[in-house]
């Protein structure tokens, strides 16, 4: 009887230990939810995760003890000390109550006071209130992305370890264990949704705050890269703060660039930011065509006084100038080539004539820059405005002639829509008549269903 007590006491202790070393595996990663354009699963690797697991559990159950035996606002501070007995290398432990209030935290300590239940990770994951749900069914695991400050604060996966000190807060700590990378998605390719694209990267920015943003920004395989459609972002010197696809260039002033046809980009893009948001054409080097300086139509819009966001769609001149339009021009040129001139422009200038459709009119100069015809504006017929310039400071009536003149295109420029009384981003086609003479039509570019991308 003694030899069976004997026995059956060590296999309780040995059934003891493998129920403890248990609780320390993670569990196998919880798919986000179904239909999510962000959801993705990562499992850790068995054999480098568990020991950093225990290390990590291990760690967390010390500050718990810790907090239980020590006044709470010094605990709290203790946590908060990014020199402290809590923070050993990548380890370090946060504190939080169950309204998601930070109560400490070592690296973000801006965030202490903030509830921060509505905040998202990189891939849109709302990842205090997944740790909180945690917490408040005693401890567990829960993945997300976050910034790793000892990898020059890149966000990357992190499998954190949260455990209830009271009914009052809670405390976690976490391990990181690679970058993040974005589930595949479709490309922006339209007006609309590069606008949208650049809008939800703004509101992760407000949500998650500046240093969290940033990051995510700059990392190139993460959730703000496309394919060649890309969030970068610079402030309102004109310095780069991400470009994930030249990062040797973040730091650096782009305020006094030009692309290869002159334009000022940078600092068109800061006006358009001041002013709430627009739209910008413009030349820029193509990711995917060996960094080829390529046309580009981005959309950029601040986020907060300190700094602004774009993207953008690498385009053609075919795709900017729609076939109607491109219509809309040739049949008035071919009225003034039968007509003449003057029965032309005529017909041009009269509101009730057969060349106002829509939000489509022509307007045309002579090749001094004088005005012939402008059906909306006839106190500027005669005048000549050779050297007038649009809101941004491009000389549009000389490229209009200029681009005439060499076969006609496209000219892109900013105007004040009488829509929207707003300074719009404007895209016009024109063409030559007579070598003496030239007419074309625009549209503004809004946000809406045109397919902008090859």
């Amino acid at each position: 009887m003694k030899n069976f007590c004997s026995i059956a006491s060590i296999l309780v202790i040995i059934s003891l230990l493998l129920v403890t070393a248990g609780c320390t595996q993670a569990p196998p990663a919880t798919p986000t939810p179904a239909g999510s354009p962000d959801s993705f699963t990562v499992a850790p690797s068995p054999t480098t995760a568990s020991l950093s697991n225990e290390t990590m559990v291990a760690f967390v159950k010390e500050a718990v003890a810790y907090a239980k035996t020590h006044d709470k606002n010094a605990t709290l501070r203790e946590f908060s000390d990014k020199n402290g007995s809590f923070v050993r290398g990548t380890l370090y432990i946060y504190a939080y109550d169950f309204d998601g209030v930070t109560l400490a935290h070592p690296f973000n300590p801006e965030k202490i006071g903030m509830s921060r239940l509505d905040e998202q990770d990189a891939l849109g994951t709302l990842f205090i209130t997944n740790l909180r749900n945690a917490a408040q069914s005693g401890s567990g695991f829960v993945e997300f992305s976050y910034i790793n400050p000892a990898h020059n604060s890149t966000v990357e996966k992190k499998l954190g370890y949260v455990e209830k000190v009271n009914e009052d807060w809670w405390l976690g700590s976490g391990i990181y264990f690679g970058p993040v990378t974005a589930p595949a998605r479709k490309a922006p390719a339209t007006s609309a949704e590069i606008k949208d694209y650049v809008d939800n990267a703004a509101a992760y920015a407000t949500k998650n705050g500046k240093e969290m943003a940033l990051a995510a920004f700059n990392n190139r395989t993460g959730p703000f890269v496309t394919g060649d459609v890309y969030v970068y972002a610079l402030d309102y010197n004109g310095t780069a703060r991400a470009l994930p696809f030249q990062p040797e260039q973040v730091g650096t002033s782009f305020l006094t660039k030009t692309d290869s046809a002159g334009k000022p980009y940078t600092a068109t893009e800061i006006q358009l930011a001041r002013e709430g948001g627009g739209y910008i054409l413009y030349h820029y080097p193509e990711p995917a065509d060996n960094t080829s300086s390529n046309l580009k139509i981005s959309y950029v819009r601040p986020v907060d006084d300190t700094y602004w966001i774009g993207a953008g769609i690498y385009t053609t001149e075919d795709r900017l100038i729609d076939t109607g339009l491109k219509a809309f021009v040739n049949e008035a040129k071919a009225i003034a080539k039968t007509n003449g001139r003057d029965k032309a422009v005529a017909e041009f200038n009269n509101l009730n004539g057969s060349f106002i459709k829509s939000d489509l009119y022509i307007f045309a100069y002579d090749n001094n820059g004088t005005v012939l015809a402008w059906p909306y504006r006839p106190d500027q017929i005669g005048i000549n405005r050779i050297n007038a310039t649009d809101p941004a400071g491009t000389g549009h009536v000389r490229a209009f002639i200029d681009t005439a003149k060499n076969g006609g295109g496209m000219v892109d420029y900013y105007s004040v829509n009488p829509a929207t009384n707003t300074t719009q981003l404007k895209i016009s086609y024109v063409t030559d008549i007579d070598g003496t003479w030239m007419l074309g039509s625009g549209r503004y570019l809004e946000p809406g269903p045109v397919i902008l991308s090859p």
